[in-house]
């Protein structure tokens, strides 16, 4: 019988195997069963069998001879479907983002090293923009990634960072490590992120965090612009609309669980 938590209520078998999910997600290639357990701080042995159970499902697998392990492909459909679903419940926080800000809005998810665009509600005066459904870009450059870079945790951002580097776009991306972790520390006090002119020249863009129902950051939403039209100015008057409109639609994904 799986044990309880005498202090959350949570199924410790179930707990344990989706940190062992969670982990091979961010990893940044395969891991073996002596790096799984103690990263998430379990016996090697317990890991063992709950990744052959999860093998078995089709949630992780094993990679040739090596015998290590990275994401199955039910993880990979199961993540697919999810992030369709965030989709449709982020529609009506989106609209109504859009029509506060008369700019387009966006919802975006973290995805390995990469910030993946899943939903947008474009603003009458649409101007084609790197926030367009199914676009991948690195987090560092972006309002978005900015924010999901914020509320993980330190190990977590620091592969991210290995994995995708800091590359250049435009004359403002931040392009220096220090720099970005003491941005990602002000995010975190503020609520929001802005990214202005640092993917594409022209653009700006403001940012906040969706939380789901464990108090983990879900997604992030944004509103994006012309920075003409998303002067510094604007994007204050905007802050507590965003930040409104992202708490609205955390509290309403744990209204359904």
């Amino acid at each position: 019988m799986a044990v309880r938590s005498s202090r959350s209520g949570e199924v410790q078998s179930l707990a344990r195997a989706l940190d062992i999910l969670e982990l091979l997600g961010r990893a940044e290639g395969e891991l073996g069963v002596t790096e799984i357990g103690p990263a998430v701080g379990l016996p090697n042995g317990t890991a063992h069998r709950l990744l052959a159970t999860l093998t078995r499902r089709g949630y992780a697998r094993q990679v040739g001879e090596s015998r290590k392990y990275t994401l199955g492909p039910k993880a990979l459909v199961l993540a697919s479907a999810a992030r369709e679903h965030l989709g449709t419940l982020a529609r009506p926080f989106l609209r109504e983002l859009m029509e506060v800000s008369q700019e387009t809005s966006n919802l975006a998810v973290l995805d390995r090293n990469s910030v993946v665009y899943i939903d947008q509600v474009p603003a009458r005066r649409m101007v084609r923009m790197f926030t367009e459904p199914g676009n991948r870009v690195p987090p560092h450059a972006t309002g978005t990634g900015k924010v999901l870079l914020a509320y993980q945790p330190e190990e977590a951002v620091e592969a991210i960072l290995r994995q995708s580097g800091l590359p250049r776009f435009t004359a403002h991306t931040v392009t220096d490590p220090e720099r970005l972790r003491a941005e990602l520390e002000k995010i975190r006090e503020q609520g929001y992120a802005v990214d202005s002119e640092e993917m594409e020249e022209g653009v700006r863009c403001l940012a906040a965090p969706v939380f789901g129902p464990d108090d983990r950051i879900l997604a992030a939403m944004s509103v994006s612009g012309p920075a003409g039209r998303l002067s510094p100015e604007r994007v204050q008057e905007l802050v507590p609309h965003i930040k409104r409109i992202c708490a609205a639609f955390s509290a309403s994904i744990s209204s359904d669980n």
